[in-house]
């Protein structure tokens, strides 16, 4: 992930040789400073980084320019190295129908593709596995087609890092103390836990475009179920969950249009 708290240069004469040993940082590839970085109060630590991001306008969003970015890097990098289709379509067969890429690469893949099947998912890899049967096929369009959406997936969407600090600064974000707030002077302040959830749920929906509010809810979650544990306000059911996170979801949307 962009390093927003350290400065450091982009080491670009290391990206071929250190690709392979960095998928689950990244770092290597996006050594440089977040835009962020000069906003943040001096004396920002990783325990207060989330909350003063929280206060940055726009942070969310650049943090997630930046990730997509890095994800551009990486897809690059991935270009360069292509190899020309190869001429054998047994192979090409042999390769792109095995059970995964352990059995795809065999014996002769070497301790680099070792530690690239170690540090991904077994969802990343039937990914990269498709990117590179295509790419041996000769088929480079919908190879980096697949390059992308590997990369975008390991930046962004399966990134923990990332996504922790997104989720820690929603729950800083002042709509929800703001929400909480009117909870208590408007309403009975029973529901003021409720309004801190259901504002929670609608800043994650905004993060992400999302087919429609029940895709969203089952999305979120696990997320939000996580967040209402932790201000002690609790759903029935994780069912019961989806389905009030979807209503509030519904409401916003509806309220918006």
């Amino acid at each position: 992930m962009v390093n927003i708290l350290n400065s450091s240069e982009h080491a670009n004469q290391k990206l071929k040789a250190d690709f392979l040993a960095s998928l689950q940082s990244f770092d290597m590839l996006t050594q440089k400073d977040s835009t962020v970085r000069p906003l943040l109060p001096e004396g920002t630590d990783e325990e207060s980084l989330a909350k003063a991001l929280s206060k940055v306008d726009d942070s969310q969003s650049i943090l997630e320019t930046e990730q997509l970015e890095g994800a551009a890097v990486f897809n690059s990098l991935f270009e360069s190295i292509a190899e020309d289709p190869l001429d054998d379509i047994q192979e090409i067969r042999r390769f792109a129908n095995a059970q995964n890429l352990h059995e795809a690469f065999g014996e002769e893949g070497g301790i680099e593709v070792l530690t690239l099947l170690n540090h991904i998912s077994e969802d990343s890899a039937e990914v990269i596995h498709g990117a590179i049967a295509c790419q041996m096929a000769g088929m480079p369009k919908k190879a980096n087609l697949l390059f992308e959406i590997f990369a975008k997936r390991q930046f962004v969407d399966a990134n923990e890092g990332y996504q922790s600090l997104q989720t820690e600064i929603t729950k800083f974000k002042g709509y929800v103390e703001e929400s909480s707030k009117a909870g208590k002077s408007g309403r009975d302040k029973r529901y003021a836990k409720k309004d801190k959830v259901e504002a929670f749920a609608i800043q994650l929906y905004t993060q992400k475009n999302y087919a429609n509010p029940h895709q969203a809810a089952q999305a979120i979650a696990e997320k939000v179920l996580s967040y209402a544990e932790s201000i002690n306000y609790s759903f029935t059911s994780p069912y019961q969950a989806i389905r009030t996170i979807n209503s509030w979801l519904s409401k916003y949307i509806k309220s918006t249009s």
